[in-house]
């Protein structure tokens, strides 16, 4: 895909895991090792950083990412939805450009585990199938509905449904949103009706968003069932002269 956007979405404010984006997993912050899945992937499309941070802009320039703008406040706080701030980043970039691009690459720092294949094969898959607008990045398991609960208002269990045959399940887990733009224009959604899903195992869906999550990636890091990657290396060679 000639045409493709990558947006790195990282706010400063955390209130369940302050300063996360730029804490360091095995040496690396978690910028570094999304920078690390890109370029696995072997994608050459340009980086474009969302932040509120100038620490964080900082380390993301230090990558050689774009960062031409401070997110402003009301895309920065807890309940900002990540359909605005992408929305504000293809305006941007059809300001400065002219244009949208054909796609949007969506990746969210925290989940590191991810790697470059899942990024290669989802932009492979959208280049192929012209007329599916985007694919997600999901988690997926087989469970039989009659196993399924849903909880409700007073706090009881009531089943999905009442058939035993195991199905498959899947919910987006956070690692990639590849996404055609003008399918987010006019549907105004990151989940158009024209989507495939991207199935991932448990260890490459891990998401950081509390204390408990990033504990768990410490130990999985630190038992290399992941590679990690080289954080000067990244620096180095993604710094501007």
């Amino acid at each position: 895909m000639d045409d493709l956007l990558i947006l790195i979405p990282a706010r400063g404010g955390s209130k369940r895991l302050p300063g996360k984006n730029l804490e360091r997993l095995n040496g690396c912050s978690l910028l570094a090792w999304t920078e690390a899945a890109i370029r696995e992937a072997g994608l050459g499309a340009p980086r474009l950083l969302s932040t509120d941070d100038d620490a964080i802009a900082a380390e993301g320039e230090s990558l050689g990412w774009q960062v031409p703008f401070r997110r402003p406040a009301e895309l920065a706080g807890d309940d900002a939805a990540s359909l605005d701030v992408v929305l504000h980043a293809l305006d941007w970039h059809k300001a400065s450009l002219g244009r949208d691009p054909e796609a949007l690459l969506l990746l969210q720092p925290t989940s590191p585990f991810r790697g470059g294949a899942c990024l290669h094969d989802a932009v492979e898959r959208l280049s192929a199938e012209p007329r599916t607008d985007a694919v997600i990045g999901m988690l997926s398991w087989y469970r039989a509905p009659d196993r399924v609960y849903n909880v409700e208002a007073n706090g009881g269990l009531r089943r999905l449904g009442r058939a035993s045959q195991s199905c498959l399940y899947h919910t987006p887990n956070g690692a990639l949103y590849l996404v055609r733009a003008a399918a987010i224009r006019e549907e105004n959604t990151l989940f158009p009706l024209r989507m495939n899903p991207l199935a991932m195992d448990i260890l490459h869906s891990i998401d950081i968003d509390t204390i408990d999550d990033w504990n768990l990636a410490q130990v999985i890091a630190a038992a290399g069932l992941v590679k990690s990657p080289d954080a000067t290396n990244l620096v180095s060679a993604g710094r501007k002269p």
